[in-house]
């Protein structure tokens, strides 16, 4: 048994921490050990209640396309309440207890949100689940402020890309596992809403062994605002007051518009008009998920080499494509196209998420942290909740148009009009970033010059 062990502890370090051995021993390795576990309780909630089954739940209620097409972001729309959160967590002697209060009231209304058809009537039920999904992801918002700043504290800068590498491995690895067999259940389920009835109860178990893992983790001092009394309007005028921070959230802001203008309904597209099977949607996401745990590590390497800005506008270019692919999406090539468009979100999704994360706290200053990460995912959250309202606005044009060349014209001209916004986001960065280079250039030559006239002077 001890030789098992020692065995499976060789293949972690070998397949999963690549043999870095300053990550396995750099202090404070028990308090990483738990946020892994959370990880891979929380994924494991997420799997079971989010993402295809969560859309599947609302489309065996019938709901209509235009609600459906915010279920994929309800996280980050209920996002939009968290902007006045940093005025209650700036205010907290311990994120850990709020951490693990918030996270019992959330994934509680967010699982308990199956078992609503089953005391409402059919025609309000759907409304009635909306309503509670959003708060549920409401308050995890607010708890993911937390949960940020105090992974920023307890997880060291000179190991923190690494590690956050190392921690999505085990989430992927669950991702890669869990869907495929939770799809085939689904598929051969005479009975889908039980199926997510189990589905949904069994995440609520879950939930309280994250809770646990939460409940572990160190608390270290807490940097608060150094202010005696934060007004409400300061979670709106400090951000905005840091023009590093709101030239960042220029072209987050212009990004997820181009984006969840169309792809808001990309999960509707491929389960209820391509009529794809749950398995095959799961296993093209395992496909992802496995490709995933190889290019973390490499993408983790590219950020300490080349920095997060870069890699974050390479990601871009990569969801430039991704948008391409989806015009070409039907129900011909359907299962091929998939697989495309797995590999290639395969390749970004490391990349956004790595970029995106260091990025955004490389310009959040310490102090006041949760002000300016408040004041992000509500702005966030705004326009993903703006975007899809646009884009239901064109695909009403587009149907009474009548188009005939193309099949679901609704969504196939939504997807290029996202490629054809992200194509012109990309020429604006590829603009600015010459002109920023340029401007180095000539800051870097001009401090050459007057080194030397103060040489000559010497």
């Amino acid at each position: 048994m001890k030789k098992l062990q020692r065995l499976f502890r060789k293949l972690i370090t070998l397949l999963i921490y690549r043999n870095d051995t300053q990550l396995m021993t750099y202090p404070g390795k028990k308090d990483r050990d738990w946020f892994i576990k959370q990880t891979i309780y929380g994924t494991l909630f997420g799997t079971l209640t989010g993402g295809v089954f969560l859309t599947g739940l609302f489309i065996e209620m019938n709901t209509s396309d235009s609600i459906m097409g915010y279920l994929p972001n309800i996280g980050s729309i209920a996002g939009i309440m968290v902007i006045f959160a940093g005025i209650i967590i700036e205010k907290l002697k311990s994120r850990r207890k709020y951490i693990v209060v918030m996270n019992i009231i959330a994934k509680t209304l967010i699982a308990g949100v199956v078992w609503l058809p089953r005391i409402l009537p059919a025609d309000i039920a759907p409304y009635a689940m909306i309503a509670c999904v959003f708060i549920g992801y409401s308050v995890n918002a607010f708890m993911g402020l937390a949960i940020n700043s105090l992974f920023i504290d307890v997880v060291d800068e000179k190991i923190r890309g690494r590690y956050m590498g190392v921690k999505q491995i085990f989430a992927l690895i669950v991702t890669a596992i869990v869907p495929v067999v939770l799809g085939r259940f689904v598929d051969i389920s005479g009975d889908k809403y039980l199926t997510f009835c189990i589905f949904y109860t069994v995440a609520w178990f879950l939930m309280w062994a994250e809770t646990h893992s939460f409940a572990k983790i160190t608390d270290p001092e807490f940097k608060h605002l150094d202010q005696k009394k934060i007004r409400l309007k300061d979670m709106i005028v400090i951000p905005i007051r840091n023009k590093e921070f709101m030239k960042m959230m220029g072209t987050f802001v212009v990004f997820y518009f181009a984006w969840f203008i169309s792809m808001s309904f990309a999960s509707v597209y491929q389960i209820k008009y391509l009529e794809l099977p749950y398995v095959f949607i799961a296993g093209a996401a395992t496909f992802n998920a496995v490709l995933q745990m190889f290019l973390y590590p490499l993408w983790g390497k590219f950020i300490d080499k080349y920095g997060a800005e870069l890699t974050r506008n390479i990601a871009i270019g990569m969801y430039m494509i991704h948008a391409l692919l989806y015009i070409f999406f039907t129900r011909e090539n359907a299962y091929v196209w998939l697989v495309l468009l797995n590999l290639n979100a395969a390749i970004m999704g490391p990349a956004w998420m790595l970029g995106v994360f260091n990025t955004k706290y490389s310009i959040i200053p310490a102090e006041g942290r949760t002000i300016y990460d408040g004041f992000f995912t509500s702005v966030i959250g705004v326009i993903i909740v703006a975007a899809p309202a646009v884009g239901n606005l064109i695909r009403s044009f587009i149907l009474k148009s009548n188009i005939t060349f193309l099949s679901f014209p609704q969504f196939r001209l939504m997807f290029a009009l996202t490629f054809a916004l992200l194509v012109i986001q990309m020429i604006f960065i590829i603009i600015r970033s010459k002109k920023k280079n340029n401007m180095e250039m000539e800051r870097l030559l001009i401090h050459s010059i007057k080194n030397r006239k103060r040489r000559k002077k010497a």
